[in-house]
């Protein structure tokens, strides 16, 4: 009996074979901000770790990138080079924009302002002293007899 006319309950599946897997493949491009130019040259390997979540992490040599997904107003073009040709491939709605972080160890104190800090250098992924910051505003310069 059915509750439909022209249609009957299923008990049970049959195969997997009766049923097609139709394989989707989705482009994005990477923005890597303000990452330094000879880095990505100078990597032999990188790590991609979260591509389908919303917040993706890319490491390059010792450079630590966490990226957010972005839909694009337009379509950007992708096109492919072979021997001095170059041939359209695909187009994409869909951006990733990464930018630097620096991963702590949670629950670890952080450290006192008179100790050296060492962090991991983002071009030659060896330990290097903290670089010292900019100031961020001016210092105003009062004459003594004011």
């Amino acid at each position: 009996m059915s509750l439909c006319p022209g249609y009957h309950q299923v008990t049970q599946f049959g195969p997997d074979d009766d049923y097609e897997e139709e394989e989707e493949i989705f482009y994005v491009t990477l923005e890597l901000g303000n990452v330094e130019p000879v880095l990505i040259p100078s990597c032999d390997s990188y790590y991609l770790v979260g591509l389908d979540t919303p917040t993706p992490f890319l490491q390059l040599a010792g450079t630590v990138l966490k990226g957010r997904h972005e839909t694009l107003l337009g379509t950007e073009l992708l096109f492919s080079e072979h021997e001095h040709a170059v041939s359209y491939m695909e187009s994409t709605r869909q951006r990733i924009c990464f930018r630097e972080v620096r991963l702590e160890e949670k629950g670890k104190p952080k450290p006192k302002a008179d100790t050296c800090q060492l962090v991991l250098d983002r071009i030659t992924g060896k330990l290097a002293p903290l670089p010292r910051r900019c100031r961020t505003r001016k210092m105003e310069v009062v004459p003594e007899d004011y």
